[in-house]
């Protein structure tokens, strides 16, 4: 199964009765009118990927919806001697999250205002952790930097996009907190955090798979595909459903003590994985993105901000948001000469270790925005 199956055949996967247009109708509405705590019918209704492009359907029943609430709060590693206040922001929020109680409340913030009004939400609300997409985290630290963001939280939790590793460091930095990370797809809760701060998957919940491009099982520490199958949704069977997700699963036990498998990283979509074409065989090599990430923002201080867009096996695009203060220098021109230089020694390395060819490189420079209703992708391939 994948997403486009699904939704092809969500008529008839769905096990209450409902269509696929009476659903996205009402998700529709729901994105109009930003009211997201209504339920459909009895159950919660949602829209994974916004209003255009690849549309996907999330359903959960009031059951589903509560043992996802049990596995959260009582699985995740919440400072146990204090009330918890999570302000959680995403693009759409399911009314099965909201929950105001005597040991935990969640309060939900939307991404979608401007940047002045969701920090004003957030200094009224003052919750003691905050959860959201890296990108959004980011920009919190930055306000936060500035003196514009006056809130001190416990902890930080990181989920929907990719947390590179260069921005994990920054926001902790600032915030002078932990970040964790959460893995959750539409179609089911696959991963969560435990005290040592590594990502368990929720075996008790979820059968995860990881597999290669023949659908063979990948070695523990080797990237694979994600293939999950779900023991908890009934109200759409979610079996052996392949995400368009790479993960690399650890050979290492956790130090916390749980048998439970832990995901080493999540790469990021697998449309998104560089390919190099070889320098010895007549096939292409697969390059995880995170080998670029790092070729890229460990080249200099001054970038703020980039992506990479792989046009063909051998172009890459290269688009960089540098430090304005870099305008003021007399040397502006020679430190970016040495940056392009550095990323091209490093891009070199990376696709010299994976015997392909090197790519010619394109540079851009430009303000790089970013919008909140969209996944950030700092790694893209365009060719097939």
């Amino acid at each position: 199964m994948n997403k486009q199956l699904f939704m092809d055949n969500f008529t008839d996967l769905n096990t209450m009765g409902l269509t696929k247009e009476e659903c996205i109708e009402h998700c529709l509405e729901k994105e109009k009118t930003r009211d997201f705590s209504q339920y459909y019918k009895g159950y919660l209704v949602g829209m994974s990927t916004g209003t255009s492009g690849n549309r996907g359907i999330e359903f959960a029943t009031k059951i589903e919806a509560l043992l996802m609430q049990l596995l959260v709060f009582f699985r995740f590693p919440f400072p146990k001697t204090r009330r918890i206040h999570i302000a959680f922001i995403l693009r759409v929020f399911s009314p099965g999250f909201s929950r105001d109680g005597r040991k935990i409340k969640v309060s939900y913030v939307n991404p979608l205002d401007t940047i002045p009004a969701i920090v004003e939400n957030l200094h009224s609300l003052n919750p003691n952790i905050i959860s959201g997409p890296p990108s959004v985290l980011q920009v919190l630290a930055k306000e936060k930097q500035r003196g514009k963001l006056k809130l001190f939280p416990l902890l930080l939790v990181s989920y929907g996009e990719v947390l590179d590793f260069n921005v994990k460091e920054e926001i902790e930095n600032i915030f002078e907190c932990s970040v964790v990370e959460a893995y959750k797809s539409s179609e089911s809760f696959i991963a969560l955090p435990c005290k040592s701060g590594n990502l368990h998957i929720n075996e008790d919940t979820v059968f995860v798979e990881v597999l290669d491009r023949d659908n063979q099982p990948v070695q523990a520490g080797e990237p694979g595909y994600v293939v999950v199958t779900d023991f908890v949704k009934y109200g759409t069977p979610i079996i052996r459903y392949r995400l368009n997700d790479l993960i690399t699963v650890s050979p290492d036990p956790c130090p916390c003590g749980s048998n439970f498998r832990v995901i080493q990283q999540v790469h990021g979509r697998a449309d998104d994985v560089i390919y190099g074409r070889s320098e010895s065989k007549d096939e292409f090599q697969f390059i995880l993105p995170d080998f670029v990430r790092r070729s890229i923002v460990s080249s200099s201080a001054y970038i703020e901000e980039y992506n990479a867009i792989q046009t063909s096996p051998t172009g890459l695009t290269i688009n960089l948001q540098l430090n304005p203060e870099l305008e003021e220098l007399p040397e502006k021109e020679e430190i970016v000469q040495t940056i392009e230089r550095s990323i091209q020694e490093n891009i070199s390395s990376v696709f010299k270790g994976h015997d392909s060819i090197i790519p010619k490189l394109d540079f851009t420079y430009t303000k790089i925005s970013h919008d909140f209703d969209t996944k950030l992708r700092r790694i893209k391939r365009t060719f097939k």
